[in-house]
């Protein structure tokens, strides 16, 4: 009996180690699976790099030519004004190239942008008008069309030494929707945009969309937070939703403010309906408040957009992400305008002239009587309640700001205690040179970058022998450099029997700041805030697998939530003087590449890195890799690198 029961013993030890073995084998072959699919999966999507980067579209297309040597039809939606959100990654040059324009360098006519200082109006308000266009000798001045009901007014427009000009349209009575249109000095290439002027009576519900969007913003918040409190312990849980109420109060006090301002406008639009017409500094003053109000309530909605997408899987870790996400739309945006909307108000209770267009305003307004219009004691009357609101609300703000302290809570203490986190940052440059059938260098661009890697998995899942996290790559670009010498470019001359002159008048390199905006974002205004006020920014989310027994760490990169878009390019305009000696204004876009494929393609071949560990047990990897294509010999040459560096925190 004892006999069989050693043995018996003895098998099951074996069995159980055998067991342990065939176990690590089998996690060991679905890792080298999962690699192999996600290997394969990286190699597709960066498939044909080569190819890819190669040259553009050609730059003189005959057929093309053609068509755009005559007047260009005026482009759509090309304002950028203060009710919209900006986008950054726009050129200085405000022309926006479309996704499938990308690779298309043809030369196009002239040069001309346009900008609305508002695109909703009240009667009796202003629009100021500004943009840029070449100056060069009798190209000195642009037109300037606003039509609508019953108008066409047209001015010539002297262009500063700087090329730009400004001018100020006064809003009259007539309501409806005005096109501004935007003529080039050299009257071919114009730019369009639209505003509307509207009565009063709009004004009784100006807010509610607003009102929709706060409660929208807060609901997701509110949604993140829950499942976040579903992973953490209870006291953590207590504290996070007593910060979850301080917001709370907060958007309650802000939902009131926008109620009593509907109450407010509901009330001058009632005088104004009686017959009273509205004086020139309260017509400006309520223009100024709803272009305000439009601007706080479309920047949550872009946000909203960016930020509508799941968790990158359902752990405490990630949906502490979307807390943060969830509080960017209330800690920038709600936070800037409502210091901003106060003092709208203040300056219509003082009945406070608006800054701009001042003689404008009093000379059209010169026909007021003064029986109908609002005495300065009726406004100050309507809006002393919302005046009451929004002081009351930007004195709580205070330097927490809107959601500041869920933010700090979210990002500081509860991820560092539920989470384990790498983070540091990533470098990333690359150059691509052009050159003829000669050998001549005729184009070369370059683009500098940084970003900050910040990788997260849940403590509880980290005691296997391969760790897996999620985590982003965000940063933007730090310097853009860019040469050109398109007459060196033979297609550029195709048919032109060699009598061509290029003269360079002005280059625009697109937008860049010196750091990674990410990096400096002390206060954790969320990923995509920052995108929407970053130029030239990426955000790119990442999978990493750390293998404990090796010490490995291989990173893998996903297709970017926002990337570098087609208006992220150099626009470079000149004179282009052929054989008839007259010199035409020709400007061509020059494309630039997406991050997502010029990083991926140098990572793919080199994902791997030995992670260290100092005498303390801090964890850290860092690398660097560089990969040429092509030589001094290439019609095209690419030179590619980055490096890492990142430690647990």
């Amino acid at each position: 009996m004892k006999v069989l029961f050693v043995s018996l013993l003895s098998f099951l030890l074996v069995y159980k180690s055998d067991a342990q073995i065939f176990k690590k084998i089998g996690q060991k072959l679905k890792d080298d699976a999962d690699w192999r699919i996600r290997h394969k999966a990286d190699e597709q999507i960066n498939k044909g790099f080569d190819s890819l980067l190669t040259l553009p579209k050609k730059i003189k297309d005959k057929k093309k030519l053609k068509k755009d040597n005559t007047e260009e039809p005026a482009p759509q939606n090309q304002n950028t004004n203060n009710t919209a959100p900006k986008n950054k990654d726009e050129n200085p040059s405000n022309l926006k190239t479309t996704a499938s324009e990308e690779n298309d360098m043809a030369p196009k006519d002239g040069y001309i942008t346009l900008v609305l200082s508002a695109t909703t109006v009240f009667a009796g308000g202003t629009v100021s008008i500004s943009g840029e266009s070449i100056k060069y000798k009798n190209y000195n001045q642009v037109e300037v069309t606003v039509s609508g009901p019953s108008t066409k007014d047209i001015k010539s427009i002297p262009l500063n030494s700087d090329g730009k000009f400004t001018t100020v349209w006064f809003a009259s009575d007539k309501a409806g929707e005005f096109t501004v249109t935007a003529k080039g000095s050299d009257k071919k290439s114009t730019q369009s945009a639209k505003f509307t002027v509207y009565e009063l009576p709009r004004l009784e519900n100006w807010c509610d969309g607003n009102i929709t969007v706060t409660n929208k913003a807060y609901d997701k918040l509110k949604d993140a937070v829950e499942q976040v409190s579903g992973g953490i312990g209870s006291k953590d849980k207590a504290e996070l939703e007593k910060k979850l109420g301080d917001v709370k109060e907060k958007v309650d006090e802000l939902l009131k403010l926008f109620k009593d301002l509907n109450t407010a406008g509901k009330e001058i639009a009632h005088l104004a309906k009686s017959g009273k017409n509205l004086s020139p500094n309260l017509a400006g003053n309520l223009s100024e408040l709803n272009n305000k109000l439009a601007e706080q309530r479309k920047k949550m909605e872009q946000i909203e957009e960016y930020s509508n997408h799941k968790p990158a899987d359902n752990t405490v870790c990630e949906y502490l992400v979307l807390v943060n996400e969830a509080c960017a739309a209330f800690s920038v945006y709600t936070n800037i305008e409502c210091f901003a909307i106060k003092g709208i108000i203040k300056n219509i209770t003082l009945d406070k002239v608006v800054p701009k267009a001042t003689s404008i305003v009093n000379e059209k307004a010169k026909g007021l009587s003064e029986p109908n219009d609002f005495a300065l004691k009726e406004p100050a009357k309507i809006f002393s309640t919302s005046l009451l609101d929004a002081e009351s609300l930007t004195t709580k703000l205070g330097t927490a700001s809107f959601a500041g302290d869920i933010v700090q809570f979210a990002t500081d203490f509860l991820m560092k205690k539920y989470c384990g986190v790498f983070k540091g940052t990533l470098k990333h440059d690359y150059t691509v040179e052009f050159r003829n059938s000669s050998g001549q260098n005729w184009w070369t661009y370059g683009v500098e970058m940084k970003a900050v890697l910040a990788l997260r998995y849940p403590k509880e899942k980290s005691k296997g022998n391969i760790i897996k996290m999620k985590g982003n790559l965000e940063g933007n670009a730090t310097k853009f450099s860019f040469f050109e010498d398109i007459d060196k470019e033979e297609s550029f001359h195709e048919g032109s029997k060699g009598k061509i002159e290029v003269i360079p008048i002005k280059t625009f390199i697109p937008y860049s700041v010196s750091v990674a905006t990410s990096e400096r974002d002390v206060l954790g205004f969320g990923a995509i805030a920052r995108g929407l006020a970053t130029p030239a920014y990426f955000n790119i989310p990442v999978d990493a697998e750390y293998n404990v027994d090796d010490n490995k760490i291989k990173i893998f990169l996903n297709a970017p939530i926002i990337d570098f878009s087609p208006a992220v390019c150099t626009q470079f305009v000149f004179l282009l003087v052929g054989g008839d000696l007259f010199p035409y204004i020709k400007r061509m876009s020059f494309p630039i590449h997406k991050v997502f494929r010029t990083l991926g393609s140098v990572v793919r071949d080199h994902n791997e890195f030995t992670v260290d560990k100092d005498s303390k047990g801090n964890l850290s990897f860092s690398g660097k890799a560089n990969k040429h294509l092509g030589d001094k010999k290439s019609t095209i040459e690419h030179d590619l690198n980055f490096s890492i560096t990142a430690k647990k925190e």
